[in-house]
């Protein structure tokens, strides 16, 4: 169950955020975020295909509590379940640190907060931490190479 939480926690740290930059953003920049907002409609709806789509075939995902996960196993374990079939309901606050392009790659860097909190009336579950990804341009679209978390339960 934390693995999951973790992996929706990476989700939601890279996709609905704003830069900070202020800035205008290039097309690269612009293609980044909107890959990112295709990944978060993929998560929060449970789509697969659009997961698929959004992730490399020679993806790897590190995540606290897992060795390193493909794309298979990444996004069926990310997307896999509609808003509907999910136990939870999610509070995300997420900040993109960073966004440096080099060519054909570029990396993100984010800070998210997760707040989890199960549909049984349970208590919350409160997570934290920074993530990386580095994304890979391929046949003129950016996808997830490479991403690295550090969201873990955070003590009251």
């Amino acid at each position: 169950m934390l693995v999951r939480i973790v992996l929706l926690g990476f989700l939601f740290s890279v996709a609905g955020c704003a830069l900070e930059s202020g800035g205008q953003l290039n097309s690269d920049e612009q293609e980044i975020r909107d890959l990112f907002d295709s990944w978060l409609t993929a998560t929060t709806e449970g789509n697969l295909d659009l997961a698929y789509h959004c992730i490399a075939d020679d993806a790897l995902f590190f995540v606290p509590g897992a060795s390193e996960m493909d794309k298979a196993s990444f996004a069926q374990a990310a997307a896999g379940v509609s808003p509907e079939e999910s136990p939870f309901t999610f509070d995300i606050n997420s900040k993109i640190r960073e966004l440096k392009l080099f060519g054909d790659y570029a990396y993100l860097w984010t800070e998210t907060s997760l707040v989890m909190t199960p549909k049984n009336g349970n208590s919350a579950t409160k997570m934290a931490g920074s993530s990386l990804s580095i994304l890979h341009k391929r046949d003129g679209r950016w996808q997830i190479f490479r991403d690295a978390n550090t969201l873990s339960p955070v003590q009251e």
